[in-house]
């Protein structure tokens, strides 16, 4: 614990030198935003002062009010959903009455095409000192096909975790699973959140924009934020809009995948709704020099959501669907010790059919249903009282290659159910910030008619949840702190290895905080920094894990101990109140500089994170089951440090060309047993430059962009398991296979947009490299995917 107050004590003393800063800064500022061809108000357009963290939306008239302005003359920044952005100054007075408002007239935009590519983000109320990052729903769209995951893998300091190519999950600043909370059009994706074999049911087609918070989030969102949070917004459902629709289908060729997608949404004066459904199919993936048999996927997804305006109040209600089939590698499964010693680390898989779209064994498919109500009381402008309530119902089966491979091995009903109130204010003697309360349920079930012990047992879990996040603006300095407390208790109840019930019923009380600080070193540079605590209870595949998972077999903490001969036993379950095990306690410091100057843009963020107790999965051996030997992993606790660093450098280098340096380390150490950490991600660098081309012909716009990157090798990664080596508790960590070589990729894409027609060409692999990423589970057993031609075309229509 001394190590983390030594670490913090340079962040105390930065507050309490600029704490000291006073200024005069008495200025306000009203205006009001205007369409520039129809002279309506735009309302809910963004206003921020360039150069500080002051910003502010506009009302249904299209006004806005900034006040406490330092200076007499400001640079304003003003954007809009379908609008171009607009820069200007504006003059300020101590008192400004609303003839002297400032009047900004913005322009339709004219959309281009571009690849996924990250966008300033405006601060999320409660994280405005933690670094954060935009991704935006158009670019989103003209990949429909990737996973959440893989789209924000362009984000520095966020990768992904798979196995396989259907099966991914984000990785920030290594930590992944239910580490990086990811919020669902406002409420935690109620899913089985355990492992790296099981994916987020998210349609990101759907997604009208996706923010990736990367400093422990624990006080705004609760429990397991210790890496970060993802929080997906739907359609925002704005009132006044005319009728648009968006039609968008494509091709790819890995897989000889295609898709199709659509969405109509329209906003009246005091209702507005959006409709929309997609629906992908991907056969067999291949890799440069084999298929990759049983890797097809198929997705059906649906979602509508309305919206209903009243004087102070409105009132939301959405819904969605998603349906995934995914295969998993068929080569994972081995059936004897002779094929599981062939397959590990082989060249090529031991399993290669030809190209097909059917999916069998093993696979696992997913219904996910998610309906949420929102009630927004406006009592003021900007400031409102919001009460929610949602609901989601996770369906999972999941098939292996066994006799009866008909019946699901794994079969699980969640049920998850969350209230939340919020008090958002302004001003509120001179703070600004957040309140709330919390009431989440999970009631998750294993369904008979799988002839197996579930690999998870039977739990419920309750939790009552409060926090405040408040926030103080003194000149260029802002402050942020937050609260939290969280009451849960989990109750379980499952089978042993005699088939004899089990039950278990534990509760834990936390506290969790948060300190933050932004400050504006100039009108191109700022600085914010944040230390934030957060916790989180292991999940029941952590502690209740027993027997085969995909191409593994895994022991939960309680599932086995030691003897007195120091042998590994699993012959009874341990009450967690009889054992050792702790819950994850996380303390990460995050800074993050941002400069703009001239042509340039810098952004370093440097951060720490030490976890106590931090649960992983140790590497055991081979262990032999009744459908041949599997990879064995025991969950394991330790105290853990991650430090690392994400840097990005964007240059204008012409009123056409653009481009962006992006570069990220991490270094993590398990300081408990002086020994390395197992499935952290690599050192990763990358450049794409983007080339915008000038209106010719029927084109109004185009471009072109190549991005080579380069992902080094795992130099932390743990040794390999030595020939006839026997392990012991006291054996140090291995893995089976070493971490793959370091490799370089090529991606290039191009794009045009005719009227309302866009298309978009994109090679993934150009090179058609192979390669194996070391965060991919199934490496042991195959290359990743070869070269992949992408073609999406879109018409987007706007009755306007």
């Amino acid at each position: 614990m001394h190590k983390i107050l030594f670490l913090f004590i340079p962040f105390i003393v930065s507050l309490s030198l600029h704490a000291q800063e006073t200024n005069n800064c008495s200025y306000e500022l009203k205006g009001v935003v205007l369409d520039a061809e129809t002279k309506e108000a735009l309302p809910y357009a963004l206003v921020s002062i360039k150069g500080t963290t002051q910003k502010v939306l506009t009302n249904i008239d299209g006004e806005f009010q900034l006040g406490d302005l330092c200076n007499a003359t400001n640079c304003l920044i003003i954007s809009c959903n379908g609008y171009c952005k607009t820069t200007c100054d504006a003059s300020c007075k101590v008192h400004q009455t609303k003839e002297e408002r400032s009047v900004i007239y913005l322009k339709p935009d004219v959309v281009s095409l571009d690849e996924v590519t990250v966008s300033e983000v405006s601060d999320i109320q409660g994280t405005l000192t933690v670094a954060q990052d935009l991704v935006d729903g158009e670019m989103l769209q003209i990949d429909p096909t990737q996973s959440l995951a893989n789209a924000l893998s362009n984000v520095e300091g966020v990768t992904f975790t798979s196995t396989g190519s259907n099966i991914q999950l984000p990785v920030i600043h290594g930590l992944y699973g239910n580490r990086v909370l990811l919020l669902n059009n406002g409420f935690k994706h109620g899913f089985q959140n355990w492992g790296s074999e099981h994916a987020p049911e998210i349609d990101i087609a759907s997604a009208n924009k996706v923010t990736v918070i990367k400093g422990a989030s624990g006080v705004r969102y609760g429990p397991e934020a210790l890496g970060g949070a993802i929080i997906v917004e739907g359609n925002p459902l704005n009132f006044n809009q005319s009728l648009r629709a968006k039609i968008g289908t494509g091709y790819q060729s890995n897989g000889k995948g295609y898709f199709a997608n659509t969405e109509v949404s329209q906003g009246f004066e005091n209702i507005s709704y959006h409709v929309g459904g997609g629906y992908t199919r991907i056969g067999d993936r291949h890799a440069p020099d084999y298929s990759l048999t049983n890797t097809g996927k198929e997705e059906k997804a649906f979602n509508a959501g309305v919206k209903y305006k009243l004087k102070d109040f409105d009132f939301k209600l959405y819904y969605s669907f998603v349906d995934q089939n995914l295969g998993i590698l068929r080569a994972s499964i081995t059936g004897n010790a002779d094929d599981f010693e062939r397959a590990i680390g082989a060249d090529r898989p031991a399993i290669i059919k030809p190209f097909s779209y059917d999916i069998n064994e093993p696979n696992q498919m997913i219904q996910h249903h998610l309906t949420t109500a929102e009630v927004n009381w406006w009592y003021s402008e900007e400031e409102k009282l919001t009460f929610r309530v949602g609901r989601q119902l996770n369906h999972r089966e999941e098939y292996d290659v066994r006799r009866n491979s008909y019946k699901p091995i794994m079969n699980l009903d969640l049920t998850t159910t969350d209230y939340q109130l919020e008090w958002m204010h302004k001003k509120w003697f001179q703070l600004e910030g957040i309140m709330g309360l919390q009431f989440f349920t999970q009631d998750n079930d294993n369904l008979p008619g799988t002839d197996t012990t579930p690999f998870i047992p039977n739990y419920n879990t309750y939790r009552f949840s409060g926090f405040i996040i408040e926030s103080l603006t003194k000149g260029k300095n802002t402050f942020e702190m937050g609260l939290r407390m969280d009451y849960e208790n989990n109750n379980v109840r499952g089978y042993d290895i005699y088939k004899n019930v089990f039950r278990d019923d534990y509760t834990f009380v936390n506290l969790t905080t948060s300190l933050g600080f932004v400050r504006q070193l100039s009108d191109n540079a700022t600085y914010r920094t944040n230390f934030g605590t957060a916790w989180r209870t292991p999940n029941v595949e952590e502690l209740f894990a027993f027997g085969q998972h995909g191409f593994k077999y895994s022991f939960g903490m309680l599932r086995y101990y030691l003897n007195e001969d120091d042998e590994y036993k699993s012959d009874k379950v341990t009450p967690l109140s009889e054992s050792d095990v702790k819950p994850e306690r996380g303390f990460k410091w995050i800074n993050e500089w941002n400069i703009s100057k001239n042509t340039n843009d810098f952004t370093i963020t440097a951060y720490t994170n030490y976890i106590e107790n931090f649960v992983y999965e140790r590497p055991y051996g081979p262990v032999g089951t009744v459908r041949g030997p599997m990879p064995g992993f025991f969950f394991d606790q330790s105290n853990a440090l991650f430090i690392g660093g994400d840097f990005t450098w964007q240059k204008k280098w012409s009123e056409v060309l653009d481009g962006s340096l992006g570069v990220s380390y991490l270094w993590s150490w398990n300081v408990e047993k002086d020994e390395p950490l197992i499935n952290q991600p690599p050192i990763r660098a990358s450049y794409n430059l983007k080339w915008s081309i000038q209106p010719f012909w029927i084109i109004e716009s185009a471009y072109l962009s190549v991005e080579p990157s380069y992902t080094f090798q795992q130099f932390q990664a743990p040794r390999t398991l030595e020939e006839d080596e026997i392990v012991t508790p006291e054996s140090e960590i291995f893995d089976f296979t070493p971490a793959p070589e370091g490799y370089f990729l090529l991606d290039a894409s191009c794009g045009f947009k005719v009227k309302q027609f866009s298309a978009n060409l994109s090679v993934n692999n150009v090179l058609n490299t192979s390669y194996r990423n070391y965060l991919n589970q199934l490496r042991y057993f195959a290359d990743d995917m070869g070269r992949n031609f992408l073609f999406s075309l879109n018409y987007n229509f706007n009755a306007k």
